[in-house]
């Protein structure tokens, strides 16, 4: 099988179609790679002016992103316009789950006719948790003095950004007069900050609607077919030029119009899109063995729902959550899976659901969870297929060797003491059981994920953990305690530590 190179952008749309998402997919298609789309933010605009900006839901926009790379093979993101913290936070979610190879950001805060597209509160969140993700940065000079919070020199404004943990950074100087227009591109490595001054002839044109949209666009592109940083940055400047030429004394509207994205020649003369081969598994963006550090399963008492403990453990901070309801029937448990999934992607948080693999694809679970009685791991997967996150129960290592064998992604491996929200419990292994277990894994090249489930307390985690467990499930004990989600996000400190 083979696929496209591909790039996602995540952007506000622009009618007038020369910046936003309309230009970020015409540079895409431009340069070979395939273009996708999360659009953040509908501006009403055209070449003179940006009337107003209207955001999408929160939710929508998570979706969208999360959408696209749990299905498609994703080469480098590109993120232009996002208008406030709300959005920007589940932009910042959605990547934190599915980091791609290359995350370009441009952080868009004024557009060409002069109208504020970022509001104040977004600033901080770009600064302390958007940049550190991003390979590089593309502000023009205004931004970066903006994130810099200085307006000295060019030099003092990338030491202050390089240092909010940015690797890369590329400063626009396209607001410069003069005869040429130079960026200034830093590099971080870890014995300095390598600068390399990119200068071109200024192209006497006010077609420059979507400039700085082209060329991180542009830059994302050429990250995507496999080219390195400093040689993305070149070619891209040099195909930015290139339009602005082939497009300077072109008119689309009555202000500043757009570059001319498809010009002949140049450094698109031998471009089309470039395929490679297909790997099913790349949908499968996360890493499991971190991903499944901490799991929370589903349980209810006198006082606490199934879906509010859900609700409880992921205000707490797990990011794993499996629904098991066996006393309900399966319209109870889809009622409650449809309330819980969306709340778990605000959050971040993978979504499995015990036993009903039909149910689990029906309605957009990331995986199924199946018990020894339940469906085999291997008919499971030929029905879900291989992006589908599919668990299985064990309890000796006869139980791992055919789960491995079958092809899950993971091993529930337990009871380690014995524990009231499971019926027909199986033996409980203790420490000892998991370290013979795990003894027998390495000696058989096994490398899966093994979570220790049954009657675990945040006690217990400490000795789990050194045992060599990749992670641990709990439930009652949470929900036992007075204060549920403090006692989860206690969890998560010792997981983390």
């Amino acid at each position: 099988m083979k696929r496209y190179v591909t790039a996602l952008t995540i952007a506000g749309s622009d009618p007038s179609g020369g910046a936003g998402i309309q230009a970020d997919l015409k540079t895409f298609s431009a340069l070979g790679v395939y273009g996708a789309s999360a659009i953040t933010a509908v501006t009403v605009q055209n070449t003179q002016s940006v009337k107003y900006v209207h955001k999408l839901p929160t939710q929508v926009v998570y979706d969208q992103i999360v959408t696209v790379m749990e299905d498609v093979a994703v080469d480098a993101v590109k993120i232009g316009m996002v208008n406030d913290a709300e959005t920007l936070d589940v932009v910042v979610r959605a990547l934190t789950a599915y980091r791609p190879k290359f995350l370009v950001v441009d952080p868009v805060m004024v557009s060409t006719s002069g109208c504020a597209l970022m509001q104040p509160d977004a600033l901080a969140v770009m600064k302390e948790r958007l940049l550190p993700m991003a390979d590089l940065v593309t502000p023009n000079l205004p931004e970066a003095w903006t994130l810099a919070g200085t307006d000295t020199s060019v030099d003092d404004a990338a030491q202050a950004i390089l240092r909010l943990g940015v690797k890369a950074l590329l400063i626009k100087g396209g607001h410069a007069g003069g005869k040429t227009k130079t960026d200034y591109l830093y590099i971080y490595k870890g014995e300095g900050v390598k600068r390399v001054e990119l200068s071109a002839e200024t192209v006497d044109t006010v077609n420059t609607h979507g400039t700085g949209c082209t060329l991180s666009s542009a830059i994302a592109a050429l990250l995507a077919r496999g080219n390195g940083l400093e040689d993305a940055v070149r070619q891209a400047k040099e195909y930015l030029t290139e339009a602005l030429k082939a497009g300077a004394d072109v008119h689309v509207g009555q202000g500043h119009g757009p570059v001319c994205h498809f010009y002949e020649g140049g450094i698109m003369r031998s471009l089309a899109y470039k395929i490679v081969p297909f790997d099913c598994k790349t949908s499968k963006q996360y890493d499991l063995k971190i991903a499944s550090r901490l799991q929370f399963i589903t349980h209810f008492t006198d006082k606490y729902s199934y879906y509010d403990s859900a609700m409880m453990a992921l205000e707490g901070g797990c990011r794993w959550i499996q629904l098991r309801m066996k006393d309900a029937d399966e319209a109870e448990i889809e009622r409650v899976a449809r309330l819980i999934l969306p709340e778990c992607r605000r959050k971040g948080a993978v979504f499995v659901i015990d036993d009903h693999v039909e149910m689990a694809l029906r309605v957009g679970a990331d995986g199924v969870h199946l018990g020894k009685n339940d469906m085999p791991v291997n008919e499971a997967r030929r029905l879900a297929g291989d992006g589908f996150i599919i668990g299985g129960t064990a309890n000796t290592f006869e139980d791992v060797q055919r789960l491995v064998a079958q092809g899950a992604d993971y091993i529930g491996c337990g009871p380690f003491r014995f524990t009231t929200t499971k019926k027909n419990l199986a033996p409980m292994l203790g420490i000892e059981g998991y370290k013979r277990i795990l003894s027998q894994m390495k000696e058989h090249g096994i490398g899966l994920p093994l979570i220790a489930i049954g009657g675990i307390t945040s006690d217990d985690i400490p000795q789990l953990m050194a045992a060599g467990v990749s992670g641990i499930a709990l439930s009652g004990s949470v929900l036992r305690a007075e204060n549920p989600v403090e006692e989860m996000r206690k969890v998560v400190e010792k997981i983390k530590n």
